[in-house]
Formats: structure tokens, C-alpha cells, sequence
């Protein structure tokens, strides 16, 4: 009877995890980033379009004011040469000066169109889940499916995936496994 023992100083290799590692299907797991971030993309640009505009428009440096309706006396200095003597005039004007409106100033602003937008982004993003997530969950559904049948002794058919659903290089070796095994077919 051998046994093979294992030598004290040898240690069993470690997995090490690299970015490698993680891309195991590529091409579905790049075209899933690219989705998603273009998605986060528009949301960023719709909210900063938001901020340039509230910076390019009424609203100065985060104070919201307009002119009143009331004008209000003011005295501006000037100067009157009165036999060839420079003498101190005052000269009476009316202006219509700013009102702040101390309800709002940019954070109040910016806060809400910012909140608006992420609802937004929010609901965005709900929808390319679902629907993307409908192009991967479909498939996975109708492969589940006819592997029971075919636990159960049942005879199964081609396994048909949508055309632009995700996991039909999956499906193409599956229905290959079962024409092979199953049905007996070569190619």
C-alpha cells in the first residue's frame, strides 16, 4: 500500500486574482459596461447641462434678486464751480435697487434640479436593467427549461433563443451536446 505523503515544505499554490480573472466572457461583459456607462454618461451630461444653465442664467453667483418696485433717493456727490471755486453738490437721483429673495439661493436650486435629474437617472436605469436583464434572464429560463426535460427522460428540441438575446453561443453548444448524445446526429 503506497501513499504519497505530502512533503512538509510544499505549499499549495494560491489562487491570485487578477482583472484577467474576471473577464471570462468578454465580449458580454464589455458590451454590458459599455451599455451601462453610456447610460451613467447621459445622466452626467444631463445634469451638468442642468448646473451650466443655471449658472449661465438669471441667478448671480447664488443669490436670486430683482429689481424692486419702490425707488429709493440717493444723493450723489458732485462738484459746481461757483465763481471760479470748486463748492460740494449733492444732486438727487431715484433708483430701483436689487430685492434679494432670501428664499432661494443656488444650493436650493441646484439641490433640486440635481435631485429631479437623479429621479430621472433613476428611473433610466430601471429600465435598461429590465430590459437588459430580460435579454439575459429569457434565455437562462428557456436553457433551465429544456435541461429538466431532458433530466426527465423527455425529448427535447433545438434550444431557440431570441435573435439579439444574450447566451447564444451557449444555446448553439447545447442544442450541438444534444444533437450529439441525445438525438445521435453527426456532424
Amino acid at each position: 500500500m503506497s501513499e504519497e505523503t505530502a512533503h512538509p515544505s510544499a505549499k499549495t499554490p494560491r489562487y491570485k486574482r487578477h482583472l484577467a480573472n474576471y473577464l471570462i466572457d468578454k465580449d458580454f461583459q464589455l458590451r454590458f459596461f459599455l451599455n451601462f456607462s453610456l447610460l451613467f454618461i447621459f445622466g452626467l451630461l444631463l445634469t451638468l447641462g442642468f448646473l451650466f444653465w443655471i449658472h449661465s442664467t438669471k441667478y448671480d453667483k447664488g443669490v436670486v434678486f430683482r429689481l424692486r418696485e419702490d425707488t429709493v433717493k440717493v444723493y450723489q456727490k458732485g462738484f459746481e464751480i461757483v465763481n471760479g471755486e470748486e463748492k460740494d453738490k449733492f444732486v438727487e437721483k431715484e433708483l430701483a435697487l436689487p430685492d434679494y429673495d432670501h428664499g432661494l439661493d443656488l444650493f436650493s436650486i441646484q439641490f433640486k434640479g440635481i435631485l429631479l435629474f437623479s429621479m430621472l437617472y433613476l428611473l433610466l436605469s430601471a429600465i435598461f436593467v429590465l430590459f437588459y436583464s430580460h435579454k439575459m434572464a429569457g434565455p437562462i429560463y428557456n436553457i433551465k427549461k429544456n435541461l429538466k426535460l431532458l433530466l426527465e427522460g423527455k425529448d427535447v428540441d433545438k434550444i431557440r433563443i431570441r435573435s439579439g438575446d444574450e447566451f447564444q453561443d451557449l444555446a448553439d453548444l447545447l442544442n450541438e451536446l444534444i444533437d450529439k448524445k441525445i438525438h445521435g446526429k453527426k456532424n
